[in-house]
């Protein structure tokens, strides 16, 4: 996910120079053929989550596109007031993009892992939250987000195999379907997908057919799919490495609350 980033946001620059890539301190090497090829677009501006934010949102009020790059949880709850304040509240075309997100960062320890990314970015107004499942919905996420006006995060993991399936052009806010099923509908984000994926087909020996579903857009969520899985399905299963509280889970619960004559039972899974 982090390489894919890095070579994403490398094509969006050469395609549009207002681009521009603000980094806490992180990522030099692997960015090397970046800078050497955008000076002017590289931003190194240490480790100062907060003033970082503040940075690119003047940026972007100037009329540049800048992403910020940095560990999930130094881009998400340490600069949140100024995400809200500086970003949200001005609707500034700013991108957030968080690396090692849920428990990637296994042995780094607690304070690099993030399990409440999803939940602190969707509350806020005018965020576009995205969680791609694989590199290639990575390059995707990426010129969708600088194409979109307004704030966006998008959330990376650490897989760097591709899934392999069928897959419709990416639009914010419209699910994948990954495969199809008639017993049991599993919506999964990021990661979990591969892991709904594989889940499926042991199922499948036992005679459970499982329609599996891409989530990559947490707000705003495809509520018209939801809709229509509640009504073809009696079980619909939501799997995210991340808190059930704010997060996917969270998002589908309450698409289906809003159904008036919803009938299908609906279990929301962490991994």
């Amino acid at each position: 996910m982090r390489d894919s980033f890095i070579s994403s946001i490398y094509k969006v620059t050469k395609k549009d120079k207002n681009v521009l890539c603000i980094v806490g301190d992180i990522g030099a090497f692997l960015l090397r053929n970046y800078i050497k090829d955008f000076p002017n677009n590289y931003f190194n501006l240490g480790v100062a989550e907060a003033n970082m934010v503040g940075v690119a949102s003047g940026l972007a009020m100037s009329g540049k596109i800048p992403f910020v790059y940095t560990i999930t949880p130094f881009i998400t709850a340490r600069p949140y007031e100024q995400i809200k304040v500086d970003v949200c509240y001005n609707n500034a075309n700013v991108k957030l993009v968080g690396v090692g997100s849920g428990a990637s960062y296994g042995t780094m320890g607690s304070t690099h892992h993030s399990l409440d990314d999803l939940a602190l970015m969707s509350t806020l107004p005018n965020m576009t939250v995205i969680s791609p499942s694989d590199p290639l919905e990575v390059e995707e996420a990426v010129f969708a987000a600088a194409k979109h006006v307004g704030p966006v995060y998008i959330r990376l993991t650490l897989k760097s195999k591709p899934l392999i399936y069928k897959r419709e052009d990416f639009k914010i806010g419209k699910a994948r379907v990954v495969r199809n099923g008639k017993d049991v509908a599993v919506i999964a984000t990021g990661d979990m997908v591969e892991v709904a994926v594989d889940a499926a087909s042991i199922l499948e020996k036992e005679n459970i057919s499982c329609q599996i579903i891409n989530m990559h857009t947490i707000k705003p969520i495809d509520e018209r799919l939801i809709g229509d899985l509640s009504k073809k399905y009696k079980v619909i299963i939501s799997i995210e490495e991340h808190s059930v509280m704010g997060g996917l889970g969270s998002a589908i619960s309450s698409v289906l609350a809003q159904i008036p004559d919803n009938k299908a039972l609906f279990k929301a899974m962490l991994r």
